[in-house]
């Protein structure tokens, strides 16, 4: 007996396991009803032994993971009400971990199938007969006779019960009946082992009631299902247990509507009635019930069935209503279908309001209505005319009372700004993308219409102006002489300002006589031109003086003669001579200068604002007392023209009073000249240009000037304070990170660098392509190869190098460290890319035991990638090295020559030894580069000629860079600013001149190159490396007048200026409407 007992507590442990003797659950439907067939209600069995065995049977395996709640019955029979909620959304089948599919998708005639299960759990039992044969299982099944309404027993495995074969039924077991039958084995051994055998409740369907316990209020929404237990139970009723199967969800499809069993909903034993809940309403559902008994296994009795329909209930909204005009009084409207009906077909109905009124209420089986006879078409008609007229008559009344308005109303309250709190002014309102700017920029009136605009209206004189929206007002409008009584021969689209500046339009070709007739009645010897003859593919401005070529032409009775012409970098020079020939007596020729700023870009504004400052002072040198106004123009005459007046007023305004009023400014020229000042980015350069000069001040120097002014930078007064050249150097910004770096500091590229402090900034590094185009046969071909505006980091290799702005823009050079081993193939890509001319070396390969420099050319041949490198000639010189390479593409037939400087005795921490032998070489390789005046020499990012390289690219090349930068200023222009060029550097590459003693060198380098004798600077006397001026410009277009260059490398893009708005005439038609510029330019703040 106690191994009975410890091979029972076994058995348990390993319950339902394959491996084992298992019972066998047989579920029983009961169902009542119509419309159903036992076959249509099957659903595939957990378990295949089961399958063979009961093939026939009616009813669904089901098991205890089955998610149908259970209830246990009462001790008694008796009647029990359940209500049960549709099932869940999750309509098709799915099979849990045993193979087990829960109920699934099945057609019953449009109709829901409910299936009421009545559970009697099975023991299991397995037998441990020897230790070596624990793993053999015995199983057996059951086998309800319908005729005797008996169970037999039949067991698979090859076992004895009571002396009999087992495997043959034991048959005739009743309902319920518990039967102990002894197991044996012919390799067991005595005593022989007991099984308790408990079989299932028999099919009785007349057992179960199921009746429709549902209210009628829930009858739409919910079913109630009510059962009695009729007939007599052999079994322990404590032991059964119910199941309900409900459906939630029918399907439709071109094949019909489709159902699916849900799981059962199992109820307690007490419970003779059930609700269904949450039905569609108009709806056939089908309900089940059966019984169930749940001992160690689970056995379903018979199932009863039944059928009902929910009532009706209002149909869902229709869908997809569409509504078209017929006619201008009569409309269709259609739609589809409500998803769901809720019941029997019926009407559409379409109801038609007038307000809060009911107009007319149509019905149709079909949802597709016409409607007619909306209005009355005629008198709307009439009415709309009214409204039209009334409405015209408003708009001008309005106009009118709008044109005499005070336009003084929507100006602000904007206090001028106190020069020590003019940065901090300029960051607050610069914040926001400039809100503040453009909150006060777009209060002031776009032109003063209290002042009448009547002369540039006429009709003669309209094909005398540029565009038809800026013209000059009467009160202050330029007049010129009458010739002969001729109307209109008195005017011109020009305005004063102050009388101490005359505005006009670019001359047109048709109005140059003018134009000069106005220079010699005003007297004006100054003439400030901000623009260029074309931008963009657009005419700007005629060319309304004389080439070198021609020398002098007559325009009128105005003679101009040109005398010099002398070209910058940001403008033009030119002096002439004027002489009116219709005087009676005779009259001395007048000298006039014409200034032409040519670093305008032609979209947005200057990328510097010191470049604006450096123009005033050129202007200010040849204005003087007994001059006539300053003549200033651009295209229109008042976006680029406003700025430039804003700036040299507000410049006047902060020397004399500490304090500027940009705004009152501003309203005071709209006051004037329409639209002075056009666009919000004019506004914000004018806060630019204050900032820039407040800031730094003036630190541009003549050579004349230069030595005593040296002296007095060098002195400490009182000697604990800092010099001037100190505080001057204190001021510099360092713009360390003011812009991104992200390519160099990419985890890739980081091993390319030498200096982890110097990465070029993205905006400006040089970019190597991966391959170049065959197509492209020679240097002479397109120089697409070396344009970089397209390229892509995925097109492109990374080096660090950067370019740098020369002194004569857009010309750049390129500042580069020097290449370590692994990078001096992307060098000479880099050098035969960018086309370099001249390569400077200011390094030795090695200091000490650190390399500064890998050596990247070899006697001989040498290949780098694509590129072939042929060292074909050195000279040597005591302070440098001269080699000269062929270069040669496998893509490219033609050889490029490329000479290195290498300068010797430079220690990086140090200053060079012998300054004037870094100058003898500069002087020298000049001589390597293009013409400034050439096509080649103003390809900007395409063939850049020089290249300079230290260790690190800055040390040493700042130094450098500025050096040659400052010489070509003093050469051309007699001027140095060499506050103003190491700051350009730093902004181009970090690292520039980072020492005081370096920036004390460029003053020191530039004294000594150009010694004072006599209180005179002494000129050099070989001019053999001074840039020639060729003279290109007796040409008919000038290259830096007539056609566009190109733009600088970090210009604003913050929208046009009014000449880009602004639509210039073709020819003598007559003007055109000019745009207004970009309503939100875009905004930089200043470093």
């Amino acid at each position: 007996m106690d191994l009975w007992l410890k091979l029972l507590a076994f058995g348990f442990a390993f319950l339902d396991t394959a491996m084992f003797v298992t019972g066998k659950c047989k579920e029983i439907h009961i169902s009542l009803g119509t419309n159903m067939t036992e076959e249509s209600s099957a659903v595939p069995p957990r378990d295949p032994l089961l399958a063979r065995t009961t093939a026939s049977s009616l009813a669904s395996i089901s098991d205890r993971e089955n998610d149908s709640s259970e209830t246990k019955p009462p001790s008694s029979a008796g009647t029990a009400t359940v209500e049960v909620s549709p099932g869940p959304e999750d309509n098709h089948s799915t099979t849990d971990g045993t193979g087990w599919q829960r109920p699934h998708w099945r057609r019953v005639e449009g109709n829901y199938l409910f299936a009421l299960k009545i559970r009697l759990p099975l023991l299991f039992f397995f037998f441990l007969l020897e230790e070596k044969y624990k793993d053999i299982p015995v199983n057996y099944t059951y086998t309800y006779n319908e005729n005797s309404k008996t169970y037999s027993v039949m067991f698979a495995s090859d076992v004895q019960c009571d002396s009999q074969d087992c495997a043959k039924m034991l048959q005739n077991l009743q309902e319920c009946e518990h039967r102990t039958v002894n197991l044996s084995h012919s390799s067991c051994v005595p005593p022989f082992k007991q099984i308790l055998l408990e079989t299932p409740p028999g099919k009785y369907p007349t057992k179960f009631k199921l009746e429709d316990c549902v209210q009628p209020e829930k009858a739409n929404t919910s079913l109630c299902l009510r059962w009695k237990n009729s007939g007599n139970f052999s079994c322990d009723e404590r032991k059964l247990t119910y199941s309900f199967q409900c459906a939630g969800k029918n399907s439709t499809s071109i094949r019909g509507v489709f159902s699916y069993d849900p799981e059962c909903v199992t109820l307690n034993e007490s419970l003779t009635s059930y609700d269904l809940k949450q039905l569609k309403p108009y709806t056939t559902y089908h309900v089940t019930l059966h019984a169930s008994v749940k001992g160690k296994a689970e056995r379903n009795g018979t199932k009863a069935k039944c059928d009902f329909r929910t009532n009706a209930a209002a149909p869902s909204k229709v869908r997809n209503i569409h509504v078209s005009r017929k006619t201008d009084n009569s409309m269709t409207v259609t739609c589809t279908p409500p998803a769901d009906l809720n019941g029997p077909p019926g009407n559409y109905v379409l109801k038609v309001l007038i307000g809060d009124s009911e107009k007319k209420t149509y019905f149709n089986e079909t949802c597709n209505f016409l409607v007619k006879d909306l209005n009355n078409s005629h008198a709307l008609i009439i009415f709309l005319i009214f409204l039209i007229i009334v409405t015209s008559i408003a708009l001008l009344v309005s106009r009118v009372f709008n044109m005499f308005k005070d336009d003084e109303k929507q100006l602000m309250n904007v206090e001028p700004i106190n020069a020590d709190v003019l940065l901090e002014t300029y960051k607050r309102k610069i914040a926001d993308e400039g809100r503040l700017f453009l909150a006060e920029f777009q209060s002031i009136p776009r032109v003063f219409s209290k002042f009448s605009i009547k002369d540039a209206r006429k009709p003669f004189n309209q094909n005398k102006n540029r565009y038809v929206d800026i013209l000059p007002y009467d009160y202050n409008r330029v007049e010129l002489s009458d010739i002969n009584g001729d109307a209109g021969s008195n005017y011109i689209n020009a305005s004063y300002i102050d009388f101490v500046f005359v505005y006009l339009l670019g001359p047109r070709d048709e109005t140059i006589d003018d134009f000069w007739r106005m220079i010699w009645e005003q007297k004006a010897t100054v003439i400030v031109m901000v623009t260029r003859c074309e931008e963009g593919n657009k005419n700007k401005c005629a060319e309304y003086w004389p080439s070198m070529e021609e020398g002098s032409h007559a325009y009128g009775d105005v003679i101009v003669e040109v005398n010099e012409h002398k070209r910058c970098p940001d403008y033009i020079i030119q002096k002439l001579t004027i002489t009116n020939v219709s005087l009676k007596e005779k009259v001395n020729g007048r000298a006039v200068t014409h200034i032409q700023f040519t670093s305008w870009p032609d979209h947005g504004v200057p990328e510097d604002p010191h470049l604006l400052l450096k123009l005033r002072r050129r202007v200010n040198a040849f204005s003087n007392f007994f001059s006539g106004p300053i003549v200033v123009h651009c295209s229109a005459g008042v976006g680029r023209t406003g700025t430039y007046i804003g700036i040299d007023a507000m410049l006047e305004g902060l020397e004399a009073e500490n304090k500027v009023d940009v705004y009152g400014y501003v309203v005071k020229l709209r006051r004037q000249r329409c639209l002075m000042v056009q666009v919000e980015a004019q506004y914000i350069l004018i806060h630019q240009a204050l900032v820039e000069y407040n800031q730094f001040g003036e630190t541009e120097v003549s050579l004349s000037e230069l030595h005593p002014y040296l002296s007095n930078l060098k002195k400490r007064d009182p000697p604990s304070e800092p010099s001037p050249l100190e505080a001057e150097f204190q001021r510099l910004p360092s713009y360390r990170s003011w812009r991104t770096q992200h390519i160099g500091n990419q985890e890739e590229n980081k091993s390319k660098n030498r200096n982890s402090k110097v990465i070029p900034y993205d905006f400006n590094r040089v970019t190597l392509k991966h391959e170049l185009e065959t197509s492209k046969e020679s240097e002479h071909d397109s120089d697409e190869s070396s344009d970089d505006d397209s390229d892509s980091e995925e097109t492109t290799r990374y080096i660090n190098a950067s370019f740098v702005m020369s002194y004569w823009k857009p010309e750049v050079m390129i500042a580069a460290q020097g290449p370590l081993k692994e990078t001096i193939g992307d060098f000479w890509q880099m050098i035969f890319q960018r086309k370099v001319k001249v390569i400077v070396m200011l390094s030795e390969l090695k200091n000490g035991d650190q390399e500064d420099c890998a050596q990247y050319w070899e006697d001989g041949k040498q290949t780098y990638g694509e590129v072939e490198v042929h060292m074909k000639d050195t000279n040597k010189s005591s302070a440098y090295t001269l080699r000269a390479f062929e270069l040669r593409h496998s893509k490219r037939k033609d050889p490029r020559t490329v000479y290195q400087y290498q300068f010797h005795h430079w220690n990086a921490e140090e200053l060079p030894a012998e300054p004037k032998e870094l100058i003898l070489m500069i002087q020298n390789l000049k001589q390597k580069l293009p013409k400034k005046n050439s096509m080649e020499g103003n390809k900007y990012h395409r063939n850049v000629p020089l290249l300079i390289h230290c260790r690190d690219g800055s040390q040493q090349t700042g130094i450098f860079c500025a050096l040659l930068n400052l010489l070509e200023s003093a050469e051309t222009e007699e001027v140095i600013d060499v506050f103003q060029t190491v700051k350009s550097l730093r902004k181009a590459r970090p690292g520039m001149v980072p020492t005081l003693e370096q920036y004390q060198f460029l003053y020191d380098v530039i004294a000594s190159t150009y010694p004072a004798q006599n209180g005179q600077v002494k000129k050099k006397n070989s001019q053999e490396d001074k840039i020639e001026l060729e003279d290109e410009v007796g040409k008919t277009k000038q290259d830096a007048n007539c056609v566009s260059s190109p733009s600088a490398p970090d210009k604003a893009s913050g929208g046009d200026t009014e000449d880009e708005g602004s639509k210039p005439t073709s020819g003598p038609e007559g003007p055109e409407h000019s745009a207004n510029g970009p309503a939100s330019p875009a905004l930089t703040q200043s470093a």
